[in-house]
């Protein structure tokens, strides 16, 4: 049965019936959503052009966010190369790393939020090797900073808890030690 055919009062109680299993955000209306407001399953849609800060490579990325209430699914894109010559590697291009995080955001003021969660990032080396892929479980922090309404100065955390043989993410390229943390930063605007 295709939802047209609903009548008119089902489809109302459908809607309200969401709105109790979804307080706050879910809006019963008999007619489509209006120009500029969100659907009853979210309450904000974030984007992020970010910037992963990693020695010896380069690393812009994408970020989409999905919230509603305390819950953010995250969605990450990024492009590696190489920001030093490499023999291995002609033209410095390395890969993609996709992420994927579920987040629970228990501070979120008008000029502030954090958000904390656990995800995975996949990284597909297909510069290196067509067939090389890696990935890691990874806890994640994300603080911002809005100083306007709908733009903010984002900086994200994360670690390694499970990762595959060839991340070894606190190991350098030369093999001495780093930081066993990977830090981002960026802007995100608030599409609603």
């Amino acid at each position: 049965m295709r939802l047209s055919l609903l009548p008119r009062s089902c489809f109302v109680a459908l809607v309200g019936l969401l709105a109790l299993l979804l307080p706050g955000v879910a809006r019963a209306q008999s007619d489509e959503w209006g120009a500029g407001e969100s659907p009853p399953f979210l309450d904000r849609v974030l984007g992020t052009g970010q910037w992963f800060w990693l020695q010896g490579k380069a690393m812009p990325g994408f970020e989409l966010d999905l919230g509603r209430g305390l819950f953010e699914a995250d969605f990450e894109l990024s492009f590696i190369g190489l920001t030093d010559r490499s023999r291995e590697l002609e033209g410095g291009f390395v890969g993609n790393q996709l992420g994927a995080y579920l987040m629970l955001t228990p501070l979120r003021e008008r000029y502030y939020d954090v958000s904390a969660g656990l995800g995975v990032d996949g990284y597909f080396l297909w510069g290196i090797h067509p067939d090389a892929r890696e990935a890691a479980l990874a806890p994640r922090v994300v603080a911002r900073i809005w100083p306007l309404e709908n733009v903010a100065v984002t900086l994200s955390a994360r670690t390694y808890l499970l990762e595959s043989d060839g991340l070894e993410l606190g190991t350098a390229r030369d093999g001495g030690a780093a930081p066993r943390i990977l830090l981002s930063t960026g802007l995100t605007w608030r599409f609603f």
